[in-house]
């Protein structure tokens, strides 16, 4: 291990704006914390089915976050950061693609990508596909990456599992029935190889999903696979090893279901990560919502045959964001089954308007699989059929009140790391979310020194719906901020995944989430206090040239101890790679001490000279 005076660079600063002489920004007093951007982030302004959140890493080296963002059964694209506008997207790939992680895994100087692909139901069992990008921001044909077996591909994480300064992977899958010790493969690095090394242990059904943590705090990483029945953690051992360690740290909490993600957290700043869970049902089962104030029926189905209540409906039928994905996307209109034409991509939202002449009547046989309408006279429609595919839309004026199907009630959790075991200290830090919930991420957005969760509900696919932030009081309780601006207005959506990124360098954190059948948005934090922060842009370590991801910044100030680690996610699927970790400070004018530590174990002391600014460390 060794130790070095860090000489520190300083590219950009901000100083706070004197508006107010508290320490905490007071939402009701102040207006919204966040405000959607327009023209900042170009994604196409039309709903499609997303896999996971958003994969934050600056890819081409120039001190800014560019992010890849998944279109499910479409494409993976690339955004540019282009000093706090993105570029157009770059298609990387297209097709059926889950997980992404990005790192030099190879210290070849340049970003490796390896996307993770789906297996077709299980008929169609693939290889990963590997990308490497230069810091000309040109992308290298994709490759095959030959893994252990053809797989339902679906996460893919980097950690330095022995800490000699290399990144090993592991991969998770849907496992087959070939596959009866599951899928979650593990591959040691060997001088910038990836060398099959193990199967790591399996969750219950679902439990394909995967957090990187660090649960005894030991800088040995762990992983906890989630999402089904139970949790798994596999806690780092000697080398390379892993153990199945679940009821030593988790107790009767590994039996908690539908863990849909885990975000670290160090709620009460004492220099370890406690965990916040999302839970949520499978996707894929049956939805139906309807909104009485504005007379809207949504629904979705999937590998079934539907007939919904009888709708009453005041004018013509409106069917908005229809969703249908492969391979049954017809849609057939009144006793004769007329075959709908659409403009519209076949992927993506369709919207349909009917006049009752041109759907009379309801087919005796449906025999083709789809999406059937019909109008049965004095104002009432019917609407049925028969998918594998999801199927999903938003049906307007619906006067009459069909039947809904009443969510189950999944509360979120938080988690107490105690010395490496953690205990349910969610009711006692006053959070209260009893609904479905997808996705969280944690961070400082009212830079008062400590960090906040924002939270993405499964929501009302009939409704816009507004999103949960929860403002952290001291370390002993979370506070319900109502006046956020955090709103997603699109129909016939639920939530996706949510990460952070600090787009426009300016000191306070911004978030980007997607919606599920939705759009992506991207929401800038106009934060307007004397909160002081720092941000601290981690390169590689000066002695080895160890690479950012998995280093850890260390920071005391004003009796506060503040940890955060390069490339820490909440997504259950995918390993980004942000170097900028942002650490608020409240009125807190200076810092004791700051260190950042590689995986490899070199340390580097940091002289923070300046708040309000970014500092570059390493190279």
């Amino acid at each position: 291990m060794s130790d070095s005076s860090a000489d520190t660079n300083e590219l950009t600063t901000k100083e706070s704006p004197k508006v107010t002489a508290t320490a905490s920004l007071n939402l009701e007093q102040s207006g919204q914390l966040f405000r959607e951007t327009v023209n900042i982030l170009p994604t196409k302004p039309d709903s499609r089915r997303k896999w996971d959140a958003a994969v934050v890493a600056d890819l081409d080296q120039d001190g800014l976050q560019d992010m890849l963002l998944t279109e499910h059964g479409k494409a993976v694209e690339l955004y540019w950061n282009n000093g706090g506008v993105f570029s157009e997207p770059v298609k990387v790939i297209s097709g059926d693609t889950h997980g992404v992680a990005a790192a030099d895994y190879d210290n070849d100087g340049l970003v490796e990508l390896m996307i993770s692909q789906g297996g077709g139901g299980g008929k169609k069992p693939r290889y990963p596909i590997e990308f490497e990008v230069s810091k000309d921001r040109k992308i290298s044909k994709g490759k095959e990456f030959p893994l252990y077996q053809r797989t339902r591909g679906r996460a893919a994480k980097m950690m330095d599992a022995d800490q000699d300064g290399d990144v090993e992977m592991v991969f998770s899958a849907f496992p087959l029935k070939s596959q009866p010790k599951g899928a979650n493969y593990f591959y040691q690095n060997e001088q910038g190889k990836l060398i099959y090394d193990s199967i790591l242990p399996q969750a219950k059904w679902l439990g394909y999903k995967m957090t990187v943590t660090d649960i005894n705090n030991d800088g040995d990483p762990d992983v906890i696979f989630h999402g089904g029945d139970n949790i798994v953690a596999a806690v780092g051992g000697e080398g390379l090893s892993f153990s199945d360690q679940s009821k030593q740290v988790l107790g009767e909490l590994a039996d908690t279901t539908k863990v849909r993600s885990i975000a670290e957290i160090d709620f009460d700043n004492d220099g370890d990560m406690d965990l916040f869970l999302t839970r949520s049902k499978h996707q894929f089962y049956e939805e139906r919502f309807y909104d009485e104030q504005n007379k809207r029926f949504a629904f979705f189905v999937r590998r079934q045959t539907f007939q919904f209540d009888d709708l009453t409906i005041d004018g013509d039928f409106i069917l908005e964001n229809l969703q249908m994905a492969y391979p049954h996307f017809d849609v057939f209109v009144g006793s004769n089954k007329t075959l709908v034409e659409f403009d519209a991509e076949r992927s993506g939202e369709r919207n349909l308007t009917l006049m009752s002449e041109q759907a009379k009547g309801w087919p005796q046989v449906q025999d083709k699989k789809g999406l059937y309408i019909g109008y049965l006279g004095n104002g009432v429609w019917r609407v049925g059929g028969e998918t594998t595919s999801p199927t999903a839309g938003v049906i307007h004026n619906v006067v009459s009140r069909p039947s809904v199907i009443e969510p189950d009630l999944l509360p979120a959790k938080l988690l107490e790391n105690r010395d490496g075991k953690f205990v349910d200290v969610t009711e006692q830090l006053g959070i209260n979310i009893p609904e479905q919930t997808v996705s969280a991420v944690a961070g400082d957005f009212d830079n008062d020194g400590w960090s906040d969760l924002f939270v993405v509900r499964v929501g009302n696919m009939a409704t816009e719906n507004q999103q949960i932030l929860l403002l952290n009081q001291q370390g002993k309780s979370f506070k319900l901020a109502s006046a956020h601006g955090l709103v997603s207005k699109e129909l016939g959506a639920t939530g996706g995944g949510a990460e952070l990124i600090d787009y426009d360098i300016d000191g306070d954190l911004d978030i980007i989430y997607n919606n599920e059948r939705g759009r992506w948005h991207l929401y800038t934090n106009q934060l307007n206090n004397d909160n002081h922060f720092i941000t601290v842009n981690v390169g590689h370590s000066p002695n080895k040239r160890v690479i950012a991801q998995g280093a850890k910044l260390q920071l005391k100030a004003c009796g506060n101890n503040y940890v955060r680690i390069v490339g820490a996610t909440s997504s259950p699927f995918s390993q980004g790679n942000n170097n900028q970790l942002h650490i608020g400070l409240g009125a807190c004018s200076k810092v004791d001490s700051a260190t950042i530590s590689w995986s490899n174990g070199e340390r580097q002391l940091i002289d923070v000279k300046k708040l309000n600014s970014t500092i570059l460390v390493g190279s």
